[in-house]
């Protein structure tokens, strides 16, 4: 028997299966397919009773991780396109992502079903509705430049990307980023329509060590940034064993290292986009990895392309560009930049790396991201990884100082890992001695580098932060 083609119709193939396997787990409440099934019937009644049809767009604002599934899958059922409103953003930038997607209807917590008299205990599967193949969710990327764009996935697309996420069934899947970030959504749709288990933790790190245990978690997918985190726990040499997964953005050979000793061994680093799904990973007994973010996975087609989109040799650096099936089908009211992406089935990311002679993908950068001092182009990406590698240092950001003679200074921006102030003059002697002319020529001292929940670096803000900068501490050269 085919595996269905939309969400909605992997969801009640599982339902089918009776009382198991688990679609959802948290410290407070199971539920198996059967019982998911029977609450997005019923949320989808609520919906349709507040005037959501198929030409709706509906505005999730809920920040209760199963409400927000549950209303997701809701609105995928009834053929609406639906989209997620942050709440932890600003009453100011809820009301653009509304504005951008052309929402229709908004979905909180006043219309989200109270599972407590959904009457889900002990009901059987439901009947398996006709699929929903029109069904679209809307995707905000990270907006890392300050121009956030609105990706368009059709639900059958990200069906056809779940495996490449998601081994299967027996996958217990965990995320440290709550369902109104993208790349948690994304995730806990690919468990559906593989039939895993969503586990839900509860938010912060004081009991993660034990929620995974109780809820035997098979798989912990975190930020770069978040596994930094991870290793300050104090119980986390106890966590079970886990795959451990990274994403989001560039992880030090030294992160990979650390990590591997004390939280898994099963570290699994990769790379994906918004429009594309995941990408690559590494494999966890690849000792050559470095710091590559692994082979193409299964059903992707990766190639590095010249200024021209031409093709260039292993080792060349270029911008990456990638064909796969369940790609996006582009930006919502942006059709220029879709024609600029998307080329001859390619999907031009905008990142920079490169392929190795084994074919392992090693990423420099993002091409927006890239600035030139005196005709010399710096990726900052590259910079960063070397200030990190100091001591002292826990986080860092590379930055573009305008200059009429010099053209793009490099500056940065950086996060102590103590009270005590480093030696500068010894920070920017490293530094100089991994990147030469490169080397920023002023360091600040910030108590935090802006990042987006994925771990990216918000540039536009970073720069703003620049901008208040006579506040900090420098050094100057």
């Amino acid at each position: 028997m085919s595996k269905p083609s939309s969400l909605i119709g992997c969801l009640f193939r599982h339902a089918e299966l009776g009382p198991e396997p688990c679609a959802v787990a948290s410290p407070d409440i199971r539920l198996s397919y059967a019982e998911l099934a029977q609450c997005v019937l019923a949320q989808a009644v609520q919906l349709e009773k507040a005037g959501v049809t198929a030409s709706s767009v509906v505005g999730i604002q809920c920040d209760d991780d199963i409400q927000h599934l549950i209303l997701c899958l809701a609105s995928v059922y009834m053929g609406a396109t639906s989209c997620t409103v942050p709440t932890f953003e600003s009453p100011q930038e809820r009301k653009r992502v509304m504005q951008s997607a052309g929402v229709t209807h908004v979905a909180g917590m006043e219309l989200a079903l109270d599972l407590s008299e959904c009457g889900v205990q002990g009901r059987g599967p439901c009947h398996t509705p006709n699929e929903q193949d029109g069904a679209e969710l809307l995707f905000s990327t990270s907006g890392t430049t300050g121009e956030a764009k609105i990706v368009r996935h059709s639900d059958s697309g990200l069906v056809l990307q779940a495996p490449r996420h998601i081994t299967g069934p027996d996958e217990r899947f965990a995320c440290l980023a709550t369902m109104e970030h993208n790349f948690a959504k994304r995730h806990r749709l690919y468990c559906v329509a593989q039939g895993a288990t969503n586990v839900f933790l509860k938010q912060g790190f004081a009991q993660l060590v034990e929620q995974c245990r109780k809820l035997k978690t098979t798989t912990l997918h975190v930020s770069a940034f978040q596994a930094q985190e991870l290793l300050a726990v104090s119980d986390i040499v106890d966590l079970p064993r886990i795959r451990l997964k990274l994403g989001g953005s560039h992880v030090s050979a030294v992160l990979r290292r650390k990590l591997r000793e004390i939280v898994s061994s099963e570290l699994q680093c990769g790379y994906g986009t918004t429009e594309t799904g995941a990408i690559g990973f590494t494999n966890a007994t690849d000792d050559d990895a470095l710091e590559s973010v692994g082979r193409a996975l299964p059903g992707i087609e990766i190639r590095v392309a010249d200024k021209d989109r031409k093709a260039v040799a292993a080792g060349e650096e270029g911008e990456i560009a990638i064909r796969c099936e369940g790609m996006f089908h582009g930006y919502l009211n942006q059709p220029d930049l879709t024609e600029l992406r998307l080329a001859d089935g390619w999907f031009f990311t905008g990142d920079l790396g490169y392929l190795d002679e084994a074919e392992r993908l090693h990423l420099c950068g993002r091409a927006d991201d890239m600035f030139v001092f005196n005709s010399i182009n710096i990726y900052p990406q590259d910079i960063e990884a070397q200030i990190c590698r100091y001591p002292t240092v826990a986080d860092a950001a590379v930055l573009p100082k305008s200059s009429a003679v010099h053209g793009d200074i490099p500056v940065a921006l950086v996060v102590l890992k103590g009270l005590d102030a480093p030696d500068m003059r010894d920070l920017k002697k490293f530094v100089r001695s991994h990147v030469g002319l490169r080397c920023p020529r002023q360091f600040t001292i910030v108590e935090r580098i802006p990042r987006n929940s994925g771990g990216k670096i918000l540039r536009a803000e970073a720069q703003a932060l620049l901008g208040q900068s006579l506040s900090g501490r420098a050094l100057n050269s």
